[in-house]
């Protein structure tokens, strides 16, 4: 205890020069401490970045560009706890692909606008044809409009919709889905 001086018994202390070189405006030590803050949050940031968890998300129901709501999970097991037989698209730029969708009158990524299903009309006379997106209980008591579904190292989305045919006086309604990559 007698090593440590008594503060009312001290000598006068000058500020220390440490800072001087900085100039007139001299850093505050608040400063200082803040930039070594952000620096150190920007390296964790940059870590956590790295670890091979960073690229998978949880689960998540998702919503449409059209707000239809689509399946959670990427097995499918909340529509189909038995899994279904894939089948082959009937067109477009996944038709070489193995199958991941199931159920469509027409399946391909010519349905598909966004990764969704399309909705609009296409007038190429004299032909009409309408898309609209569906939601429906797809093997369960819940309406969606899309699942998901892994094959292989591939996750896929299958987009439910109508596609109507116009033309010559008459119409004709398919199921057709949307197939595209997630």
């Amino acid at each position: 205890m007698e090593q440590i001086p008594d503060a009312e018994n001290s000598a006068v202390t000058e500020p220390t020069l440490a800072l001087t070189g900085l100039g007139k405006t001299s850093t505050r030590r608040r400063t200082v401490l803040r930039g070594v803050a952000f620096s150190s949050l920007t390296l964790g940031a940059t870590a956590l970045s790295w670890s091979p968890l960073a690229g998978q998300r949880a689960a998540r129901a998702e919503n449409g560009p059209n707000g239809l709501k689509g399946w959670d999970r990427n097995d499918c097991k909340d529509a189909y706890p038995s899994g279904y037989a894939e089948e082959k698209d009937t067109g477009g730029a996944y038709r070489n692909e193995p199958g991941a969708c199931f159920g469509g009158d027409f399946m391909g990524s010519m349905y598909c606008a966004s990764g969704w299903h399309r909705k609009g009309t296409v007038r190429d006379a004299p032909i009409i044809t309408t898309y609209t997106p569906i939601s429906s209980a797809c093997g369960s008591s819940s309406t969606k409009n899309a699942w998901k579904w892994k094959v292989g190292n591939k996750v896929w989305r299958c987009s439910d919709g109508n596609t109507r045919v116009s033309g010559g006086g008459s119409s004709r309604t398919y199921l057709t889905i949307c197939r595209a990559p997630v």
